[in-house]
């Protein structure tokens, strides 16, 4: 069985100290990651991650994720399947990016947050 959503805060948290998660009014979680490292070809060479977690998780996956308004290519051009939207009261980067297959009874966060740091290692 899938670890505690605690516990598996607690994993990713060997990766990235200050991450954290915060219950919201509907019922889903956000969860951040501060500092999460960029390969060159982007504007920055770390940036703020974060993603929700919906309701209904591990059965529900969580789907796409955020990255500061500012993260661009270094060509100055907005990543591939990406756009502006609000999150948390703010504008992000919102990553149009899916999970092809989940297994709620062997997938967790840490496995999310390694699809999040293959995603910005293509750099498109």
């Amino acid at each position: 069985m899938i670890e505690t959503i605690e516990a598996q805060i607690e994993a990713i948290r060997a990766r990235y100290p200050a991450a954290s998660i915060t219950a919201q009014a509907d019922g889903s979680q956000l969860v951040h990651l501060p500092l999460v490292p960029l390969p060159a070809g982007w504007t920055a060479s770390s940036t703020v991650i974060w993603f929700i977690l919906p309701a209904g998780y591990p059965t529900v996956r969580p789907d796409c994720f955020y990255a500061t308004a500012d993260l661009h290519l270094a060509t100055g051009a907005d990543p591939a399947n990406s756009s502006m939207q609000t999150i948390d009261g703010l504008a992000r980067r919102w990553f149009s990016w899916h999970l092809t297959s989940w297994d709620e009874a062997r997938d967790g966060l840490s496995q999310y947050v390694r699809f999040v740091e293959r995603r910005l290692a293509e750099v498109r």
